[in-house]
């Protein structure tokens, strides 16, 4: 009589050890589970990808509208440069409040729309100049962050979103960026990294 509860506990350990490995292998279909969820992670990366890249479809429409915008505020302040805002001038950020305090003086002495753009050529390029020089990032107005700007040199951020800046149509924009993320993520893939996307 002593020896039937151990014997009775041990028998019953070992029933529900028998089910639960019955239904574990149930539950991942006899060992195709591990395929399936492969699958499901799959899927849902692709997914994210696919969310992500309308996302930023979405943000270009929006950038691209903006550089609309600029170029339109451009034409507005040739006619009075006081209204030319401190983040409206390009390379802002790599100039001290005298050079922008000039640019605006310079910007009201051109008499024509060419002389305009011959100056702001010229300081465009002063500015790039600038940020090479300095690995400073020049950020032009209306444009964000960049995807998988952390597998990037200054220098190709920058040359980057010059292209994007330079870009006529929303197709021509579209396909710069098409482009840059298919290289992005080739980049990524030799390291074995994954790109977060910009935002």
């Amino acid at each position: 009589m002593r020896y039937r509860t151990p014997i009775s506990i041990l028998v019953a350990f070992a029933l529900a050890l028998t089910s639960a490995t019955a239904f574990a292998g149930k539950g991942q279909g006899g060992g195709g589970g591990n395929a399936d969820r492969g699958q499901q992670i799959d899927r849902d990366r692709g997914m994210d990808r696919d969310r992500g890249m309308d996302r930023d479809r979405g943000m270009d429409q929006a950038r691209a509208g903006n550089a609309q915008q600029d170029r339109d505020r451009d034409r507005t302040n040739m006619q009075d440069p006081s209204n030319i805002k401190d983040q409206d001038i390009y390379g802002n950020e790599l100039m001290t409040a005298q050079e922008r305090k000039h640019y605006r003086a310079q910007i009201g002495q051109t008499g024509t729309q060419g002389e305009m753009k011959q100056f702001q050529a010229q300081h465009e390029n002063k500015m790039q100049e600038r940020a090479l020089q300095q690995g400073q990032d020049l950020v032009p107005p209306g444009q964000g962050p960049v995807f998988g700007s952390e597998l990037m040199t200054v220098q190709e951020r920058n040359q980057y979103r010059e292209q994007l800046r330079l870009c006529d149509s929303e197709g021509e924009h579209q396909k710069v960026q098409a482009q840059h993320r298919d290289r992005i993520n080739q980049r990524a893939h030799a390291l074995g990294l994954e790109v977060e996307e910009a935002g």
